[in-house]
């Protein structure tokens, strides 16, 4: 439940991966964060679910042009067991004589030559789009499509047709995104599954760096939302995205359970990194998206800025595992060494065979998992014990939240309790009641002491509750406690 709001400190100090995986509670009436589902394979999964968006819109696809051609591939789609409404594109239309793309049937634009790559818009039947490139392989046409980061995006070669295009150039193929690790939602959370590959970022916008991709029918549970409504705050696996948490583009995803999940504020606008043009015929690397420029091959490492897509930097190195670059950098406004690192996952390199593998930079410290801040409602001033404190088996202890409404409508005392959400692994910590009365309103900008009674677990191993002030089923303002036992 803490998912929903603010812990809004950082919780210096807490180095643990384990404890937001754990912290997913089982939650049911008001939401809260689930036990992830144990591990299923869920490739034949997201693998239809992929197939049934490009089904759907082949099956509501208007009639083709009676000069087009059938595909030329004859295998069609499974049929459509959902209704994903897919953006369309809004694309330059092809002048007389230009190569150009016709679109058969309805179908997507990808990332990439291929269904594993993100999906930017739905390509409509009849629809035509300018034709700017063509992969190595011949199967795809890379189209112009201005929104995408790169200006470009691509279409199936067996769901178009396409004319003038003898002459297109071979373009280079973008490393495919890694799946983000969305933390599984229980069947009360809220959740978001995603209609088609969309991207996992750091903020609400196109413009922030992506952390990778929510593939087609995953799902992920929600903890929040824009301002505007138009994105969803999910959780992530700390261990692959330190935050623990990304935004996903409401347009791409299916949500429920979502009533009562709070605005969260959006991080600021990331700041770009200049990069030096690179000497001819030198490593380099493009950034095909908006990629973070760190300090060391790992997320955990300080960001300099954001490399805007198109920007091309020479390398210089890479890491020892081949997932990171390190690039040269102006020493006056990135780095004063002179060198940071890119992700392989979002850029494109040439002439790096004989790139040589560096040593990296010091590790920095974990990075703590955390909450996004909301837009209002409350805030967690302190907390006794601190999170992951230390109890022995059976040690009872009071656990004592001082919380602030930062809302603009007071806590009345008559309408609002203090109730019991959920525990980890269902082992319960509290002695008492599992709802209480609210001592007294609480007006905007005052001050709440909830003390709760515990006893801890008689077994080795880390614990966690979550609590909530209430209006009824609504959560205004959750919180929670982590404890371990030795």
């Amino acid at each position: 439940m803490h998912a929903y709001k603010s812990k809004i400190r950082t919780r210096n100090g807490i180095t643990l991966v384990a404890v937001i995986t754990m912290l997913s509670f089982i939650l049911s009436a008001c939401g809260g964060q689930a036990t992830p589902a144990p591990t299923v394979d869920t490739g034949s999964i997201q693998t239809q679910a992929a197939q049934t968006v490009v089904a759907d819109l082949t099956e509501n696809a208007p009639p083709p042009p009676t000069t087009a051609p059938q595909p030329t591939s004859t295998t069609r789609p499974p049929e459509a067991t959902a209704a994903p409404v897919i953006p369309p594109a809004v694309i330059p239309t092809p002048e007389s004589g230009q190569p150009s793309a016709v679109a058969n049937f309805n179908t997507v634009i990808y990332g990439g030559p291929g269904e594993d790559y993100v999906v930017y818009s739905a390509f409509l039947g009849g629809q035509s789009a300018v034709v700017t490139g063509k992969n190595e392989g011949g199967g795809w046409w890379a189209v112009s499509v201005p929104p995408a980061a790169n200006g470009n995006g691509w279409v199936s070669a067996d769901w178009v047709t396409v004319t003038s295009a003898d002459n297109v150039p071979v373009l280079p193929t973008p490393p495919v995104p890694p799946n983000t690790a969305l933390v599984p939602p229980g069947p009360n959370d809220p959740q978001v599954v995603a209609l088609a590959n969309t991207y996992v970022r750091t903020g609400p916008g196109n413009n922030y760096p992506a952390y990778g991709i929510a593939p087609a029918g995953a799902k992920g549970r929600v903890i929040g939302k824009s301002s505007d409504g138009g994105w969803w705050v999910v959780r992530i696996d700390p261990k692959v995205v330190g935050a623990g948490y990304g935004w996903v583009n409401a347009n791409y995803t299916q949500a429920s359970n979502i009533s009562d999940v709070p605005a969260l504020a959006a991080p600021p606008p990331p700041s770009a990194a200049a990069v030096d043009p690179p000497a001819s015929g030198s490593a380099t690397a493009t950034a095909m998206e908006y990629v973070n420029v760190r300090s060391g091959p790992g997320t955990t490492y300080v960001v300099y800025g954001v490399a805007p897509p198109g920007a091309t930097a020479e390398v210089s190195g890479k890491s020892t595992d081949g997932l990171w670059w390190q690039v040269v950098v102006p020493t006056d406004t990135v780095s004063t060494e002179g060198v940071a690192w890119v992700s392989a996952n979002f850029v494109y390199t040439q002439n790096t065979a004989n790139v040589p593998v560096v040593e990296s930079p010091p590790s920095q410290p974990p990075v703590t998992p955390e909450n996004p801040p909301t837009v209002g409602n409350c805030s967690l001033l302190s907390q006794s014990p601190e999170d992951l404190a230390q109890f022995a088996p059976n040690a009872p202890f009071e656990t004592t939240w001082v919380l602030q409404n930062t809302g603009n409508e007071s806590w009345e005392q008559s309408q609002y309790d203090i109730r019991f959400q959920g525990a980890y692994n269902d082992i319960i910590l509290h002695t008492g009641s599992e709802v209480y009365d609210i001592p007294f309103t609480v007006d905007s900008g005052v001050n709440l002491p909830v003390n709760v009674q515990m006893v801890a677990p008689g077994q080795p191993g880390t614990y966690a509750e979550s609590w909530a002030i209430s209006f009824g089923n609504q959560v205004v303002c959750p919180f929670f406690v982590v404890i371990t036992v030795e």
